[in-house]
């Protein structure tokens, strides 16, 4: 069985007991994000005599804030992702051009010269210089 030292154990606990203590006042509340909200308030519009007197019960040692719960832990993370389709569309339609060319080039004798045309974002058009060799082209692509 595993031993640990008493100093160690002792170590241990002692920062249990602390963050305990450090946590105390998340306790006092039934939904934090309502306090927080109303401590925001509070500081926008002043010290209310209700604040007043529960902060001068409150011991000056011990953590008088509550955990501030983030975003995603407050349920606001609401992720929304867009795509841009004709984005998508244009770089897809983008990176073809270099696999067609490598495709014609091995039949370059028959279809001739590939050259790429200006034509819509989501369109590609290559020229060739040989018409006669159009169904060649086709076939390779």
């Amino acid at each position: 069985m595993l031993q640990i030292e008493l100093w160690k154990r002792i170590v241990i606990w002692g920062l249990v007991a602390i963050g305990l203590v450090m946590a105390l006042p998340n306790a006092f509340y039934s939904r934090v994000e309502h306090h927080n909200d109303a401590l925001v308030a509070i500081e926008k519009s002043g010290s209310t005599p209700e604040r007043e007197a529960a902060v001068a019960e409150w011991p000056g040692w011990m953590p008088s804030n509550l955990v501030n719960l983030g975003l995603d832990l407050r349920g606001g993370a609401h992720l929304l992702a867009e795509v841009q389709v004709q984005d998508v569309y244009e770089a897809r339609i983008k990176s073809m051009w270099p696999d067609v060319r490598d495709a014609l080039r091995a039949v370059r004798d028959e279809v001739g010269a590939v050259r790429r045309i200006d034509s819509p974002a989501d369109e590609l058009r290559v020229r060739i210089a040989k018409p006669e060799g159009m169904a060649k082209a086709l076939e390779r692509v």
